[in-house]
């Protein structure tokens, strides 16, 4: 997996601080960007660059831990050294609520979101698949939806 630190470049928007995206690899990441997969999770646009950083090198020596335990709560030290894994969980835990709670309408998602705000069919909570343009469509028709990351679950 490799992380990377993201901007969103909408005028409004860049201001704002970075934040992560995990992907399997490189062009993972450039699938994702190009199906609009990818969004701003302070505004939802999905004109996203990645951001300047540094590579993370790993060391082959041990490191001490400048931490004090008997100065540090049980839960802060294990929120500062879990931040990453958490992410994941909470992405999990979402995924699965979604499962439970809507309805998966695949790739016609947008025909989909469309006919639910029209009312011409049931309103009800749906998840599934769209590009970029199609999520632009239904933004211009203040359509509201979320574009949530689908992690693979954990094996």
């Amino acid at each position: 997996m490799i992380k990377y630190s993201l901007k969103c470049v909408q005028e409004n928007c860049k201001k704002n601080e970075p934040f992560d995206g995990w992907f399997q690899n490189s062009a993972s990441f450039e699938k994702q960007i190009d199906a609009g997969y990818v969004s701003c999770p302070y505004c939802g646009g999905l004109n996203i660059k990645k951001n300047l950083m540094s590579p993370a090198v790993k060391s082959t020596k041990k490191k001490k831990s400048k931490i004090i335990s008997k100065n540090v709560k049980h839960n802060e030290l294990n929120q500062n050294t879990n931040k990453q894994i958490d992410m994941m969980v909470v992405l999990r835990n979402l995924k699965n609520e979604i499962k439970k709670n809507a309805e998966f309408v695949g790739k016609n998602f947008t025909k989909e979101a469309k006919a639910i705000h029209e009312g011409k069919s049931k309103e009800r909570a749906i998840y599934g698949q769209a590009d970029a343009k199609d999520l632009e469509e239904l933004k211009s028709k203040n359509i509201d939806f979320i574009n949530v990351p689908w992690v693979q679950d954990d094996n």
